[in-house]
């Protein structure tokens, strides 16, 4: 049963300096500071690229979370295609539940901007617990707007950092 969540920006900037900008573990972990702590991408320029396996730490909807993935397909700069399984924490660690999880990470030209897109999935089971698990994320911890909120203020982030970053090279020269 998967849950779908789509988020996208436009913003001034290349494609180059966005996914520099992006790919950086310490902004993306800047990004949501309150809800992310920490990301490592297993590579010697600790940057994603195919095959590359990540973690990161996090709290989605208040919960927290240990994801552990991988990078299926990079076309820098333009796509990123990942997946993962996060443990999330409940009744301080006493239930684990894993939930595969995805997303497509895209910057594409839009009109005189560039696009930023980050469409994620949980993938919760096909079973009883499965079904309990996504009513409870949807209708008591308000799941699938925390997940938007979550994904699209990285978005938001990148967007204000980079445009700031292009004001202040323009200004300069």
């Amino acid at each position: 049963m998967l849950l779908r969540i789509k988020t996208e920006i436009a913003m001034l900037g290349t494609a180059e300096e966005i996914w520099a900008f992006a790919s950086d573990p310490a902004n993306w972990t800047a990004s949501n500071p309150t809800e992310h702590y920490g990301l490592k991408y297993d590579s010697p320029d600790n940057r994603p690229a195919t095959d590359v396996t990540f973690s990161q730490r996090e709290s989605v909807a208040g919960v927290m979370a240990d994801l552990r993935g991988h990078f299926l397909y990079v076309n820098h700069p333009a796509l990123a295609v990942w997946r993962g399984v996060a443990t999330y924490k409940f009744l301080f660690g006493l239930l684990r539940p894993r939930i595969p999880e995805g997303g497509v990470i895209t910057i594409v030209p839009f009109g005189e901007t560039m696009k930023l897109s980050h469409n994620v999935y949980m993938d919760f089971p096909d079973t009883w617990f499965g079904h309990l698990m996504l009513y409870i994320f949807k209708r008591w911890m308000n799941g699938e707007e925390a997940v938007r909120s979550h994904t699209f203020r990285e978005l938001q982030f990148f967007k204000k950092q980079i445009e700031t970053q292009n004001k202040v090279a323009r200004n300069v020269t």
